[in-house]
């Protein structure tokens, strides 16, 4: 295989083998892309498999997803990882009692040639599961496998087919297999790459599905105190957890902006998800971990996640505006850095009449809130205080600007993770408050 050149892969093998996920999986570690698989497609938009086809059009139609997959490969000038190859063509017109009637499978041998490395999944080794796709006999699947296979052996070198071992069962297995056996020396060829993965505010339910997938692929995450165990258990089992995230400090306080084992784990050449509660740039220091993978020459991506103050709000029963109460949010910190490098003009958040939802509110609650009421908010404007938003434990105190602070100090509930909502919008709380209702059996 040619190291300078754009990498054709293709994971091949019968149905119920685990393909499409390993396909995936392989592209996203390889950063190509994926050229699905045309059968499968069919199946998803007409209801009807190859064999309950009658005779020509079981040809014809073979015919025409052969002619997509030979453009798509060709249109993939950058490489790809292929969902099956065009070998299986050929198997599926033999499979299916119609390769007499389509002669342009004898150039199988030619066009399987362009792959750089066919991977050919076991058949067994995962339970077969019938899920409308899939054909209804195993062991029609086992002719299939064994058809595929010859015909394989038959068209490309042995030096670029490689079956996968019965014994890789599960998706990290059967990935770092791929890797190993493409040359692909994580220290030195793939170097590190860094995902910043937006958690979302607690429940895992509101995790994105790339967070999801990421998780469950990951060979490291790396994630912050305030993560809930919920969220944790989505972690693949073959990932290593890291905790890096600091309560009560900032990263100047911390001494850095990234963690130090974050940079360690990515200079080792491994994929580190660093997992952020919330959203990584919505007061999540992700811009600031950004510069600082770019400065050290790390690749990185960032994949959002839904803000902490758009599931507390939701899940309190606050909508943030409202035709009635306010046409306007503002984001804030908390604990702002003091003195003249703040960003944040208090003058104008008091003067304000739009709702305002304080991030990190818990260490300077009292004191953010008189300085709201000195900079000219009513001491009667209606607050929320939102702890632990979206999870089981989730607690709301509902006051103004003048009484909050003593509530919750009542309530003993200061403590991270928690937000401040502050604005007319608050007063629909009482009547919007479905998370509590629904937890308490009552739908009203």
């Amino acid at each position: 295989m040619h190291a300078d050149r754009p990498r054709r892969i293709a994971i091949t093998g019968s149905a119920g083998v685990g393909k499409t996920t390993l396909v995936h999986a392989l592209s996203l570690r390889l950063g190509l892309p994926v050229v699905p698989e045309e059968t499968r497609e069919l199946i998803t938009r007409t209801g009807k498999r190859l064999e309950e086809l009658p005779m020509p059009e079981r040809a014809n139609v073979l015919r025409e997803l052969w002619s997509t997959r030979r453009v798509r490969e060709a249109d993939r000038r950058e490489g790809f990882v292929a969902d099956n190859c065009v070998a299986d063509f050929a198997a599926y017109a033999l499979q299916h009692g119609c390769s007499e009637l389509f002669p342009d499978f004898s150039q199988t041998p030619a066009l399987v040639a362009h792959y750089d490395a066919v991977f050919v999944l076991p058949w067994g080794a995962l339970p077969y599961e019938r899920d409308g796709v899939r054909g209804d006999s195993p062991m029609d699947e086992l002719r299939y496998q064994l058809v595929l296979e010859s015909l394989l052996r038959r068209s490309i070198p042995a030096s670029r087919l490689h079956f996968i071992p019965d014994s890789c069962t599960s998706l990290e297995e059967r990935v770092r297999f791929c890797e190993e056996t493409l040359g692909r020396s994580p220290d030195k060829e793939r170097g590190g790459f860094v995902t910043l993965v937006g958690a979302g505010p607690g429940d895992p339910g509101l995790l994105t599905v790339r967070a999801k997938a990421l998780l469950q692929q990951a060979e490291v995450v790396a994630y912050d105190a305030l993560i809930p165990p919920a969220v944790l258990a989505e972690i693949g089992p073959q990932a290593e957890r890291i905790l890096v995230g600091h309560r009560n400090q900032g990263a100047t306080q911390a001494g850095y902006r990234l963690h130090p084992a974050v940079l360690e784990q990515a200079r080792a050449g491994r994929h580190v998800v660093r997992l952020k509660q919330g959203d990584p740039f919505i007061f999540g220091r992700g811009g600031e971990e950004a510069e600082e993978l770019l400065e050290a020459g790390i690749p990185y991506e960032v994949v959002p996640g839904v803000s902490s103050a758009l599931g507390a709000a939701a899940y309190a029963g606050i909508p943030l505006t409202h035709r009635e109460h306010a046409s306007d949010v503002s984001f804030v910190t908390g604990h702002d850095i003091e003195g003249p490098r703040s960003h944040t003009c208090w003058e104008k958040l008091g003067a304000a009449g739009g709702t305002l939802v304080l991030f990190m509110a818990t260490r300077k609650l009292e004191a953010n809130l008189a300085r709201l009421v000195e900079c000219g908010r009513s001491p009667q404007t209606p607050a929320a205080y939102i702890a632990s938003a979206t999870t089981p434990e989730q607690v709301v105190l509902v006051g103004t600007l003048e009484t909050l602070a003593a509530q919750v100090r009542e309530r003993n509930a200061l403590g991270p993770p928690a937000l401040v909502v502050v604005g007319d919008v608050v007063r629909l709380r009482e009547r919007l408050a479905w998370f509590e209702r629904r937890a308490h059996g009552s739908g009203t």
